[in-house]
């Protein structure tokens, strides 16, 4: 029988259970102490989770045995789930502290990107090239919904008329393109586009934002992002 996803589920969350800075992180943001950069590193965590799971349970050199159109879509999925249920534990409180009558807006699945990752896979058969490249994508993806979440919910406040900024700061030892882009912004200026929302493959750079209403040193101590 093909490798399927109800194959990986159960390992990947107990992985996900006996990670101990990941239950730490989502007890602290289901607690409403948590912020972005803790939604981030969560998310991290369980992108390299996940990685972790397949590279036990679905080893490449049995890639032909994967049903990847099953397996990689509703993994990724899952993960998705996992990590908008952090950002909107975070966008709640960081919106009831501010007094922000504002609705979580949650990011959508990006079915482009997951689809393109079996794309990829099925054109490669024998794995040749794309392994280092098709794990990095794990944990890039759940970033990238912390980022989601973060673009969607700071354009609905902007929009509102309160001044929202963006947050990009760097992990140690982050390459010099990722030092370049660490700093705070305002957000109108990089809603779109900007490379500020940009990631390579395997890039632990943290995004986050705080409003007016929550001033510098609300949740984020910002000050270290500072250029």
């Amino acid at each position: 029988m093909p490798l399927t996803y109800e194959d990986i589920k159960e390992p990947f969350l107990e992985a996900l259970r006996n990670d101990k800075r990941a239950t730490y992180l989502i007890n602290e943001i289901e607690a409403g102490r948590g912020t972005y950069t803790m939604a981030s590193e969560y998310a991290a965590r369980v992108g390299d989770n996940l990685a972790k799971v397949l590279r036990k349970r679905a080893p490449v050199e049995n890639i032909s045995e994967w049903d990847i159109e099953n397996l990689i879509p509703k993994s990724l999925g899952l993960d998705h789930s996992m990590v908008v249920y952090a950002c909107e534990n975070v966008q709640t409180a960081l919106n009831k502290d501010a007094g922000l009558g504002i609705k979580f807006q949650a990011p959508e699945f990006d079915s482009n990107r997951a689809w393109g990752i079996v794309d990829e896979l099925r054109n490669n058969p024998e794995f040749k090239n794309i392994e280092a490249s098709f794990y990095d994508q794990l944990g890039n993806f759940s970033q990238n919904v912390v980022d989601d979440a973060i673009r969607d919910n700071g354009e609905v406040i902007s929009n509102a008329g309160i001044r929202t900024y963006i947050v990009r700061a760097t992990e140690a030892g982050a390459c010099p393109w990722c030092q370049d882009l660490a700093g705070i912004y305002d957000y109108n200026e990089v809603s779109a586009g900007d490379d500020v929302w940009r990631r390579h493959d395997n890039c632990r750079c943290t995004i986050a934002f705080f409003t007016e209403r929550n001033g510098l040193l609300y949740r984020e101590d910002v000050n270290n992002y500072k250029k």
